[in-house]
């Protein structure tokens, strides 16, 4: 521990250390505001790099659910087994081993729950198969968002976050496309075999890509590991600079805010969830956006596009299939182009404009098949990137596992009242039961607005200013400022009033 709090005295992140003179830390906070950043660098390339691989994590959360509503319109499927969907809990392994380790973990068990549902010929195998596959995905769907949030680059962290979810679109192409070509096989087991053989080829990488990936410098810190996380971000932040403004600034506010004695090394203790009022607003946004990323009435084009189609009057079993993979194509062009304006725009513009034009899309898509691509467009092009990269910006490094956790269960929750809900609903009132999702989604827009923060233009570790303040909305609509730097890393009052 003598060593480890050196190597932070030698970095000049030490707590009694970091303000001498309040000008000091006003000047770093100018300077990371004069740097010129370019996306296109070598640090950034190799960032995308090491992304790329947690973004895999998304791609097989898409793949594994996109495959259940594809094999849903396979004839092949229908006669064979019905669905059943787990949700399990993470959070220990990421805290302890790190965001890694749980990324290797939910690839390897998705590798082993693939083996046992792809060659089973048992209903009770199948399920069996279900269940360990999901446990894995669990794992994935914690482990990679937070990753990705931590490793980041600050002037970006919404686009690079927010890409990891509209990954899903890609997981969802791949698996439609599956599903339809095996459409064509006329041997029915290798038509359904085939697709779940496939989910082994993203977990694969995964397996064997996190082996060189670095870790979460954030994580590091939380281990008093301060040497590899201060490395880890010049390497991938400073452009191999350790004295880099942006380095230097990221390094004084961990030290400050990330405790290596935090409820993160106790996995039974979850009271810094609720335990403050900055925790209590924070869980708020973690379970509003979870449940509200469910609830909005957007999976029903997911698990009942087959039903919806039909509905319609297209029943050719390969016209559903090829219809059930354009959709996911189309949502992918707005989940990535709103992943871009997080960082132009802002979250809450984008949740809240979304919310006020899809009960018009919803309501109009009783009339043709195009609305419910339109809605898709438009509901993705707001919530897809914000699913997960808000849940995971929201939440400080030491609840950040848990909390992910807690908002995956929650989505998990609400994604089954939906299923085993709307399904009854259709068959009693038919479109009309998108009139639910109509009220539903302004209720939606009232929480947002006032309990919502905008996260934009901060790092992690400065949004504890934002979710502190009496009023975090109004506070999140502050510009950012050098005194939100000093505010963060903890200057005496004498010393702000200096600025």
């Amino acid at each position: 521990m003598a060593r480890s709090m050196n190597e932070k005295e030698a970095m000049g992140a030490h707590h009694d250390d970091a303000f001498p003179e309040s000008d000091v830390t006003v000047q770093l906070a100018h300077d990371v505001d004069n740097t010129k950043y370019s996306p296109w660098s070598k640090s950034m390339f190799r960032l995308y790099l090491v992304l790329a691989c947690a973004y895999l994590c998304g791609c097989l959360n898409g793949y594994d659910g996109s495959l259940m509503g594809g094999l849903n319109g396979m004839k092949a499927y229908q006669n064979y087994f019905h669905i059943v969907a787990a949700v399990f809990f993470t959070a220990p392994v990421n805290d302890w081993f790190g965001r890694r380790w749980g990324m290797f973990t939910g690839a390897l068990v998705i590798i082993i729950g693939t083996c046992v549902q792809a060659t089973t010929h048992t209903k009770s195998q199948f399920l069996g198969g279900r269940f360990v596959l999901g446990f894995g995905v669990s794992f994935c769907c914690v482990s990679a968002p937070c990753y990705v949030s931590e490793m980041a680059h600050p002037k970006w962290r919404g686009t690079l976050t927010g890409l990891y979810n509209t990954t899903w679109y890609i997981g969802s192409i791949i698996a439609s496309w599956v599903v339809y070509g095996c459409s064509y096989i006329e041997d029915n087991q290798d038509a359904w075999r085939i697709p779940i053989w496939c989910q082994m080829i993203t977990s694969g990488i995964v397996c064997l890509g996190v082996f060189w990936l670095p870790e979460s410098p954030r994580w590091l810190m939380a281990q008093d590991r301060y040497e590899e996380a201060a490395n880890i971000l010049a390497t991938y932040h400073g452009e191999g600079q350790l004295d880099h403004p942006l380095v230097q600034l990221q390094l004084k506010e961990m030290a400050n805010q990330i405790s290596s004695e935090a409820s993160d090394k106790k996995w039974y203790d979850y009271h810094e969830l609720w335990n403050t009022h900055s925790a209590r607003r924070r869980l708020i946004c973690v379970l509003g956006m979870a449940c509200f990323g469910q609830l909005s009435g957007n999976s029903l084009s997911s698990y009942y596009m087959v039903n919806m189609l039909k509905s319609a009057g297209i029943t050719d079993e390969h016209k559903v299939l090829a219809l059930n993979g354009i959709n996911p194509a189309l949502s992918l062009i707005g989940a990535v182009t709103g992943a871009r304006m997080t960082d132009v725009v802002g979250r809450r513009p984008l949740l809240l404009y979304t919310i006020a034009l899809t009960p018009s899309q919803r309501a109009a898509a009783n009339t043709t098949i195009a609305f419910i691509f339109i809605f898709g467009i438009v509901f993705s092009f707001g919530w897809t990137a914000l699913q997960s990269m808000y849940i995971a910006e929201t939440l400080p490094t030491a609840t950040r596992a848990k909390g992910t956790a807690v908002g995956n269960f929650a989505s998990a929750a609400s994604s089954v009242v939906l299923q085993y809900s709307s399904g009854p609903a259709f068959e009693k009132i038919g479109y009309y039961f998108y009139l639910v999702f109509v009220f539903w989604d302004l209720i939606e827009g009232v929480v947002i607005f006032f309990y919502f923060p905008e996260t934009k233009d901060r790092t992690l570790e400065e949004l504890e200013e934002v979710f502190s303040a009496p009023n975090p909305v109004k506070k999140s609509r502050e510009k950012r400022s050098a005194q939100t730097v000093l505010n963060t890393m903890g200057a005496p009052d004498d010393e702000k009033a200096t600025i």
